[in-house]
Formats: C-alpha cells, structure tokens, sequence
C-alpha cells in the first residue's frame, strides 16, 4: 500500500449532498425515496398541506383591500393608504407601524387572480423553510428595505435632488417582501438551480432602471439583496444538530474515515446527517484521488467567489446606503468578499484535507467532519460511521 508524497488538489463544484442540508432538504430526501409520479404528487402534497402562513397573508390582503375597494369611498381610501404608507412624511412622524401595516394594502385595485403568483411564491418559501423563517425574511426585509428607501428619499429631498412632494408619495403593497423572498430563495436552492435563478432575480430588478426607474424599482433593488442576504445566513447554518452545552465546554473537533470508494463516503456522510442529536456538524467534505494523483474535493461550507460577490454587494450596497454611498458600497463590498472568498478556507482547511489524503492509497477516498460535540456523543457517532465501513485516519486535527 503506497503512499504519495506529492497531490494537486482539484476543488470540485461546491454543493455536496445539498439536499439533506440546504432549506428543504426533508422535501428532496422524500422525493429522492419515492418512486412513480404518483408517489412524488402525494409527497408534494402533503407538505402543500402544512403551508399555514402564506394564505393566511394572502386572505387578509384580500379582505382588507375588497373592504378598501367596495365598502369605503374613494376618498376614504386615499387617506387609508396614505396613512399606512412608508412614505418620508409618515416616518418622519415616528408612524412606525406601517412598516408592518404597509404590507395589508394595495395601493391599485388589484383582482384576486392577481394575488395568486404571490401565494404561490410564499407557499413554496414556506414549505422549503418553514413558517418562522418566512415571517422573519419577508416581514423583516419590507420594514428593512423602506428604512433605506426612506433614507435616500430623505436624503434627496434634503440635497435638493428631489421634490418635496415625494416625501408624501404612496408607499404600500407586498412587493419589497415578495422580492426579498424570491432573492432568498434563489440562494438556498442547490448550486445548479442556483447559477441561473440568481442572475435572474438580479436581471428583473435592473432592468427597470433602464428607462430611468423609479424610487420604488430601487427598494425591489434594495430587497432583492436583502433576501440574498438572508439565503446566504441560511445556507451558513449548521448542517445538522444544536447543541445546548456552553461554548467553554465545547471544542471543534476534527474526524477522518477511509472508504473503498466516493460512494461509500457520501453513504456515510448521510448517516452523520442523521446523528444529530448528540453534535453539531459544521461542515463535511467528501474527497477522492484518481490513478492520476489528484485529489478531488467537494465540500458543504467552502464560499465560492460568486457567492462571496453576491454576498458582500449586498452587505455593500445595505451599508452604503446608511452614508449615501449604495453604488460604492455594491462595488466595494463585492470585491472585497469576492477576494476573501477566493483565497479564505471556510470550515476545513484544504491542508488538512490534503493532509489526510496523503497518507491513504491512490483511489480510495476519505470523509471529514468539523464538528463541535458533547463528550458523551462523539461515540454514538464513531459507531454509526464504522458501521457504514468507514475506517478512522489517526491524527487528524483543524489546521
């Protein structure tokens, strides 16, 4: 059994076994065991059945606007959404809740039918993360996003950029939380979906400002990456388990087995997933060598550059925004993370990956795990992964 002495390292694609981490993963196991369509519709369906808030959200939009449109006049209406609007004048006035209100009302008469893509798009959101995470990105963004939006109308008005009578302008509707949703979504999706869903969200947000766009096309703008933003925080979450201990009592830890081959190490990264009651697994890579010496390497948690771009332009343009700066806060952020994302190692180091393919035979393969663990649950874990035929690398720690 040789041992090599010199490896290239061949980073593959990130996005290993997307499906059991990203939000949504519980969804994409089931479908991935059903076989028929049939069995795949009556999956689908039944996680249709534990959407709760997105047509609850939708039935009180609809009611209160078929209130606004049928039993007040027209007038009354105008005061209505005016006194719910997130407009300069209102905010100013410490009206603060309608950066919650102003989600209830429409400013246009608009049909049920057209409401119907927006249920569609917060049921989806709700089955892939749950009713919680729903309510915080799209509520969360709409009051985010009409603070910046007030910001730099203020800041117009005031420069003398803008006329006074913007700061009195309608400002209402779902469209900031649909947008962010929608950008949210595009990020948690695996990295396939992910390449086009992203540059999409971007395309149908810039492309108003090309016949000159409006201060509400740069909310959808501003929206949009927040919601990147909060798909980017989801994606970062622990791939399985949350442990109750204190920090001071836990440590990283770092474990190393050896598979016969790729298959058996993505079997075995799988049980792992499913321990999750006594760790906390922070990251997972799958590596592999070929009769050519190169080490082959796809990971959970490593950033990719175009993730770094999308991730660091949005926080660019969000805080740039504060000093009225968005456009250099966009080019700034995106570079700077885009750099660090390229040259940074998240999670494991590809040293220390390197360093344990090392001293395995040429074709065999190796899964690692960065984990913080309970004393009492590292051997639970040890049993599930020797079951699967995976044997311990000695002397494997976190460079």
């Amino acid at each position: 059994m040789g041992v090599r002495s010199r490896c290239r390292l061949y980073r593959d694609p990130p996005g290993l076994v997307a499906a059991s981490y990203l939000p949504g993963g519980e969804l994409a196991d089931a479908l991935h065991g059903a076989e028929g369509r049939s069995a795949k519709t009556r999956i689908c369906l039944s996680f249709l059945a534990r959407v709760r808030l997105a047509p609850l959200y939708v039935l009180i939009v609809i009611g209160v606007n078929v209130i606004l449109n049928h039993a007040v006049s027209a007038e009354v209406r105008t005061q209505i959404v005016l006194a719910n609007s997130t407009n300069v004048a209102n905010l100013q006035d410490h009206r603060f809740w309608t950066l919650v209100t102003s989600a209830f009302v429409l400013d246009e008469r608009v049909g049920v039918v057209a409401l119907v893509p927006l249920l569609l798009l917060l049921s989806v959101a709700e089955v892939l993360w749950g009713w919680r995470r729903l309510l915080v990105v799209f509520f969360g963004s709409n009051a985010v996003t009409s603070c910046l939006v007030y910001g730099l109308l203020l800041a117009g008005v005031r420069g003398g950029w803008l006329g006074g009578a913007i700061t009195v302008a309608s400002d209402v509707g779902t469209s900031y939380g649909s947008h962010a949703v929608a950008g949210a979504l595009a990020l948690t999706l695996p990295v396939r979906a992910r390449r086009y869903l992203v540059p999409l969200a971007i395309a149908v947000v810039v492309l108003p400002f090309l016949n000159g766009g409006t201060f509400t096309d740069v909310g959808h703008l501003l929206a949009v990456l927040l919601g990147f933003l909060a798909g980017w925080q989801m994606r970062r979450r622990p791939l399985a388990g949350r442990l109750r201990r204190p920090a001071l009592l836990r440590a990283d830890q770092t474990m190393a087995y050896s598979f016969d081959d790729v298959t058996g190490a993505r079997a075995a990264l799988i049980t792992a997933l499913r321990q999750h009651r006594p760790v906390r697994l922070d990251d997972a890579v799958v590596a592999w060598s070929d009769q050519a010496d190169r080490i082959h390497v796809q990971e959970t948690r490593d950033m990719d550059a175009i993730d770094g771009t999308l991730a660091g332009g949005a926080w660019g343009v969000v805080l740039g925004t504060f000093v009225g700066l968005p456009i250099t806060g966009l080019v700034i952020g995106a570079g700077a993370v885009a750099v660090v994302a390229r040259r940074h190692d998240a999670g494991l180091s590809d040293t220390t990956v390197e360093r344990t393919m090392q001293a395995l035979p040429t074709g065999s393969s190796a899964l690692l795990l960065l984990l913080l663990a309970d004393p009492a649950g590292r051997p639970a874990l040890t049993r599930a992964l020797t079951r699967t035929g995976g044997t311990p690398v000695p002397d494997v720690a976190q460079s």
